[in-house]
């Protein structure tokens, strides 16, 4: 199931001891294993669990990690909170305390911008294939150093598209398929940039204009 992308491991794990995953007509136990091509089927109740997935997406400052188990910063999911809810309607914010949110798309404590979180699994494996495109900003507080482009594409070198950000003449937009974390910050500092990197978007989930530390649902079924 988690090669599938059906669920996670752990998921898989919870529905197949409560009786809900179904292989070639039979209902599994732990510990059962399955042909690559054998049919996997859920119960009405897994299936529920999984239409109940939550995705939530924030601009994270700089000086937050982005999760959990990273250092150097507070994390950035402690600004899960009502008073920093952007929601596109009138809606409350929902308690997301226990929720099982896990990151898809790492950032430095350097750099800020679009974080996504999710309990999807399918959404958490497709942002995370090595081909996912990503647009960064980087904003270097005054006019770019005319050989800004070349040095970026000579040292990402890859399939890299930067042009003039379209509002803000001290900026670079960057789009290319997805960088480990704080590479672009290890540019910067290899080139004595001082520069501010935002990540704006990742695959086809776009920051859009979410204010620094605020976040809102996102229904990746759409």
């Amino acid at each position: 199931m988690a090669q599938r992308g059906i669920a996670s491991r752990s998921e898989a794990d919870r529905m197949i001891e409560k009786g809900w995953v179904m292989v070639d007509g039979r209902i599994v136990v732990p510990g059962d294993r399955a042909a690559p091509n054998a049919e996997i089927r859920l119960s009405n109740e897994a299936e529920a669990q999984l239409d109940n997935a939550v995705t939530v997406i924030m601009n994270k400052p700089r000086g937050f990690t982005s999760a959990a188990d990273e250092f150097g910063g507070a994390p950035a999911m402690s600004l899960l909170t009502p008073e920093n809810y952007r929601p596109n309607d009138s809606s409350a914010a929902p308690n997301l305390m226990g929720g099982g949110l896990r990151v898809a798309g790492r950032l430095s404590t350097r750099e800020m911008g679009l974080v996504i979180y999710t309990t999807d699994t399918a959404l958490a494996r497709r942002l995370a294939a090595a081909d996912v495109e990503e647009s960064w900003l980087i904003d270097f507080r005054a006019p770019p150093p005319d050989d800004a482009i070349a040095a970026l594409k000579h040292a990402l070198q890859g399939a890299v598209n930067i042009t003039p950000a379209a509002e803000n003449v001290n900026a670079l937009l960057l789009t290319t398929a997805t960088l480990g974390k704080g590479i672009l910050s290890s540019i910067c500092d290899g080139q004595e940039w001082r520069a501010d990197i935002t990540r704006t978007r990742r695959g086809d989930i776009s920051l859009g204009d979410m204010p620094v530390r605020g976040w809102r649902l996102f229904d990746s079924t759409t």
